[in-house]
C-alpha cells in the first residue's frame, strides 16, 4: 500500500484500452485492419508503367512465337515478363482485396489470348502476303490431349508438289481423305494453314487488338480505383499511414 492509496478504496482494473496492443494503445486500431494488404510501392508511377509495357509485351512475344523454334524462347520470355509485370501492377496498387481479385479474374482471359491470337494474326498475315496454295488430300489425323484436344492433319499434296506431306493444324470435323487446300510460305517462315484460315488476317488483327485494349483498360481501370482508395484510406488515419 503506498502512501496515497486509502484503505478500503477499491483498486480499478485495468481495462482493454489499457493493455499494450489495446483500442488504445499504439499496437492495434487502425492497423490492424491492414494486415493482409500488400505494401504500397515506393515508387507507384513506375510500378503503373507495368500496364502499358505488358500491353507491348505480350503480343509481341506472341507475334514472335509465330516465327517457329528459333524465336519460341524470346517470344515466351517476353510474354511471361509482361503477363508478370502486369499481375505484380495489380498486387501492388489494388489494396482491396474484393478489387484485387476482380481485375485478376477478369484479365484471366486476355492474358491467355492476347499472346495466342497475335501469333495466329502473324501467321496468317504473312501467309495472305507471300504464301502459296496448295490442294491436296488428309491422308492421317493425329489427336492431343492436354489442357484441351488439337488436331493435327497430314496433308498429301496432290498435283503441284506430289511428293511432299504437311502438317497442318485442323479441328475435330476434318476428315480422313477430304480435299483441302493448304496456303504454305516457300521460305518456311511460319507454319502452312488451311486456305480459308489464311485468307482473312484483318479479322484476326481485329481480334488481338479488342484484346489488347480490354488488358489494358480492365488492368488501368483497377490499378487507378486502386489508388484512390488509398488515397481516401490516406486522408482518413493520416496518422496510422504514418506509422505505417
Amino acid at each position: 500500500m503506498t502512501h496515497n492509496e486509502t484503505p478500503g478504496t477499491p483498486v480499478p482494473a485495468a481495462g482493454p484500452q489499457d493493455q499494450p496492443g489495446g483500442q488504445g494503445g499504439q499496437g492495434g486500431g487502425a492497423k490492424s485492419g491492414k494486415k493482409n494488404d500488400a505494401p504500397w510501392p515506393r515508387h507507384p508511377w513506375l510500378t503503373a508503367l507495368w500496364i502499358p509495357a505488358a500491353a507491348v509485351l505480350m503480343p509481341l512475344g506472341g507475334a514472335l512465337g509465330a516465327f517457329g523454334a528459333w524465336f519460341i524462347l524470346l517470344s515466351l520470355v517476353l510474354a511471361f515478363a509482361g503477363a508478370i509485370g502486369l499481375i505484380y501492377a495489380l498486387v501492388s496498387l489494388c489494396q482491396s482485396g474484393p478489387l484485387r481479385g476482380a481485375a485478376l479474374a477478369l484479365l484471366i482471359a486476355p492474358l491467355i489470348a492476347v499472346p495466342l491470337m497475335s501469333m495466329n494474326a502473324v501467321q496468317s498475315a504473312v501467309l495472305s502476303a507471300r504464301g502459296t496454295v496448295h490442294q491436296g488430300t488428309v491422308t492421317d489425323i493425329t489427336v492431343s490431349h492436354g489442357r484441351g484436344t488439337s488436331y493435327t492433319c497430314s496433308v498429301h499434296y496432290d498435283h503441284d508438289a506430289p511428293e511432299r506431306t504437311h502438317s497442318v493444324p485442323c479441328g475435330s470435323l476434318d476428315t480422313v481423305g477430304e480435299q483441302v487446300s493448304v496456303t504454305e510460305d516457300p521460305g518456311g517462315l511460319v507454319e502452312p494453314e488451311f486456305t480459308a484460315s489464311a485468307e482473312n488476317p484483318r479479322f484476326d488483327v481485329t481480334m488481338v487488338g479488342l484484346a489488347d485494349v480490354a488488358l489494358l483498360t480492365v488492368s488501368a481501370g483497377a490499378a487507378t480505383l486502386g489508388a484512390l482508395l488509398h488515397l481516401l484510406r490516406k486522408r482518413r488515419n493520416p496518422l496510422a499511414e504514418a506509422a505505417g
